[in-house]
């Protein structure tokens, strides 16, 4: 559940309610896209429980799901931005800032997180780009896993029009992470 603090009385109100709230991926899974005279619609293909709440979401967000159902290869980009309550808009808020790649690797509990952060290495945009236990993945998974989120990083970047955050989003860096932080890190060969 999801909670926000309301200012008068400092009590929590719930927001929503992770079994209610539904993400674009849920909802992209029960529709297709249909033929028709003005390009192509979303259709809910979809009857079983709940299919209310599905037709409203749809409803809301026709235009995201449209384009996440035309682009199977920016899904990632379109869930991240929906899980840091972005849009292309307030991404673009960001196209002169001095954005970085931001690492964070927690040798006690194995996590690693990635996210864009400013000069002070404070998060920015709401959600990490990748959380991931090192441990529970080999080390071709571990590139595959950075190799997406470096492609998440570049689409991002190009979104927002952030030439430095772009050339951070590089591939070379793979081979960084790699050496510096699962070679030397990974415990289970």
């Amino acid at each position: 559940m999801e909670f926000k603090q309301e200012l008068e009385t400092g009590s929590f109100k719930i927001v929503s309610n992770s079994e209610s709230a539904l993400k674009i991926r849920e909802v992209a899974e029960k529709c297709r896209l249909v033929k028709s005279d003005t390009g192509v619609k979303v259709e809910l293909a979809y009857t079983g429980p709940h299919a209310s709440k599905y037709m409203q979401y749809l409803e809301k967000h026709k235009d995201e799901l449209t384009k996440y159902l035309l682009n199977p290869d920016e899904a990632t980009l379109f869930e991240w931005m929906e899980t840091s309550h972005q849009t292309p808009t307030s991404l673009k808020k960001h196209e002169k800032e001095k954005l970085i790649l931001y690492v964070n690797f927690d040798p006690d509990s194995r996590i690693m997180l990635t996210g864009i952060a400013d000069e002070n290495i404070t998060l920015k945009l709401g959600a990490p780009l990748m959380e991931l236990n090192i441990d529970d993945l080999s080390r071709d998974q571990f590139k595959l896993r950075i190799y997406d989120m470096l492609l998440l990083a570049d689409e991002i970047a190009v979104l927002m029009g952030n030439v430095d955050l772009r050339k951070m989003a590089n591939i070379q860096i793979v081979k960084t992470y790699l050496t510096e932080i699962y070679d030397k890190f990974h415990e289970n060969p």
